[in-house]
């Protein structure tokens, strides 16, 4: 063992120790959450600093320069206009990334002058004690994001807290079924505020040797510790969605012992548990749902409210944190309070041909120890944002900014794993057509939702192809995203996410036909979007002519 190593042990251990018995209640949350929100401007100022004026090496150093922009100036930008119109202000001079930008895809250029980032060049550079997160699939399983355990207690423990208080389920019973590493944060956050999950089952096999070692220390040693406080957080448990009554037997145990359950989940999950009650003849009823990682679309929501459970929605993403906590007297299925005590956010209109353009979201940091140090970076999200008074608990600590129908451009999202849109294109348009024959045009990915609103990801391939086995086709599609995104693929293995079918590609009103589509853009795409309806067959490969689709192999 390294020198390294055995101070990073140390590190972890001291700052476990104050996670574990530094508790977070919910009255000292709401102090918390009401004391930053007054300080915003402040708190950006110290931010930029710190990160950004006082680091050198910082990337957006350039853009402030040519934008002429120096910290003086800033300070006197938020004091005159305040923090949101500043950060528009900025905008307007170039300074912004967009999500390409960010991730190191492409070049920065404004006003004729290129800057080249990698994405790392965007990492917080003081974090010194990290749990490595990915994000949701996009390169080589998803873009790793140091995320350091104070970040956990001052972001995800207040987002948290005041999730669960939005749903009424603060006292209740809590389950954790998950699909990500990033589980590994909301479970430490639950044990910052005393209220570690009952249970813990993971759709990835906790056995896995791609988990990280530093990960599991950090799980060993929180557990050992929290036993100190009179605490007991469970060990995860392997439950795909192939064996997922565990999951549910836990569930309406807890509701039925304790009078009601919540259970932290995503959208998709919470619909297979749905169905899986309805074959039992069990009702979801005193159940609370707290669904992220993907959106909660209404289709989704009316069938876990028809089961009797109550669901409302999170936002939290690797590279930000904890972004939206749900309303507890939604307007909308996803209707969320920004969570405008960890980031800044204004949007920016995004041109798109098809449809005019989508109001995307810009993130900034307002956090002490972000895991990516952001100044007007856009999120690949667009949505709503509107000021709304609702009465409800998070309403009273002045979160009156709300999110909603909250989607991706171009992230295709199943079973809470996600796999970049963008990342697709060249298999589309030139692997398969160069293997199997045709067009770029002839191959298309479309998000749907199926009958049982569960989320599909279909590869639909244009008969103008000819004959082809639906199988080859399919497994050449897997073995070229196999290495970007391994871990979200054996999860839609399971769960038989992604299926080949025989038909023409969807094309747009104005007739272009686009590599893939998601969910978000078919619903701003009219009547030549592309839906579930007319595009799953009945039945599996190979039991019906013409038309075929299957899971993956």
């Amino acid at each position: 063992m390294t020198i390294a190593h055995r101070l990073w042990q140390a590190r972890a251990l001291w700052n476990l120790g104050g996670l574990v018995h530094r508790p977070l209640t919910f009255e000292r949350a709401q102090t918390v959450i009401r004391t930053r929100r007054e300080a915003r401007a402040d708190r950006f100022l110290a931010f930029a600093a710190r990160y950004i004026y006082g680091y050198p090496r910082s990337p957006y150093l350039p853009l402030l320069r040519h934008a002429g922009c120096e910290a003086g100036d800033l300070a006197a930008l938020v004091r005159q206009k305040g923090l949101e119109p500043t950060l528009e202000s900025l905008r307007r001079e170039g300074v912004y990334l967009s999500f390409e930008e960010f991730k190191g895809r492409v070049d920065v250029v404004r006003n004729g002058r290129r800057y080249r980032f990698a994405e790392e060049d965007f990492d917080n550079p003081f974090i010194r004690t990290a749990m490595e997160m990915r994000t949701g699939g996009t390169r080589s399983r998803g873009s790793p994001v140091s995320v350091g355990l104070k970040f956990v207690e001052e972001n995800f423990a207040p987002g948290l807290i005041v999730s669960l208080a939005a749903l009424g389920a603060r006292t209740l019973p809590f389950l954790l079924w998950s699909t990500s590493s990033a589980a590994i944060s909301l479970w430490l956050a639950a044990i910052h505020i005393g209220h570690p999950p009952d249970r813990w089952f993971t759709m990835n096999d906790p056995q896995d040797p791609a988990t990280s070692p530093r990960l599991r220390q950090l799980a060993r040693g929180a557990a050992v510790l929290a036993t100190t406080r009179g605490l007991k957080p469970p060990r995860p448990e392997f439950a795909p969605v192939t064996a997922m009554d565990p999951v549910l037997d836990a569930l309406l145990s807890f509701r039925d012992r304790r009078g009601g359950c919540v259970i932290l989940t995503t959208p998709s999950l919470a619909v297979r548990l749905v169905a899986l009650a309805r074959r039992r003849q069990a009702t979801l009823e005193h159940i609370q749902i707290l669904a992220g990682s993907e959106p909660l679309t209404p289709g989704k929501a009316e069938e876990i409210s028809r089961a009797g459970a109550r669901v409302g929605s999170f936002y939290v993403f690797a590279e930000g944190g904890f972004v939206g906590a749900p309303c507890g007297d939604a307007q909308a299925p996803d209707d969320m309070h920004f969570a405008d005590y960890n980031m800044a956010l204004i949007q920016h209109r995004r041109p798109m041909a098809e449809i005019g353009g989508l109001d995307a979201y810009m993130f900034t940091s307002l956090s002490d120890l972000p895991p990516k140090i952001m100044l007007n970076v856009e999120s690949d999200d667009f949505g709503e944002l509107a000021l709304r008074r609702c009465g409800c608990p998070l309403d009273a600590m002045g979160m009156h900014r709300h999110l909603a129908n909250v989607r991706s451009f171009t992230k295709l999202t199943g079973e809470g794993s996600t796999l970049l849109g963008s990342e697709c294109v060249r298999v589309l348009e030139e692997v398969l057509p160069r293997e199997f024959g045709g067009r770029s045009i002839d191959y298309q990915l479309l998000e749907v939702e199926d009958s049982d609103h569960l989320t599909r990801l279909i590869l639909l391939v244009s008969p103008e192809v000819g004959p082809v086995d639906e199988r080859r086709v399919l497994e050449r599609f897997i073995s070229e995203v196999r290495a970007t995104t391994s871990r979200e693929l054996r999860i839609w293995r399971q769960a038989e996410t992604v299926q080949v079918i025989r038909r023409h590609p969807v094309a747009t009103p104005r007739g272009k036909v686009l590599p893939f589509h998601t969910q978000a853009l078919a619903a701003f795409l009219g009547p030549g979007a592309p839906g579930a309806a007319g595009l799953l067959p009945a039945r599996p490969i190979g039991e019906s002519a013409g038309v075929r689709a299957g899971p993956i192999t």
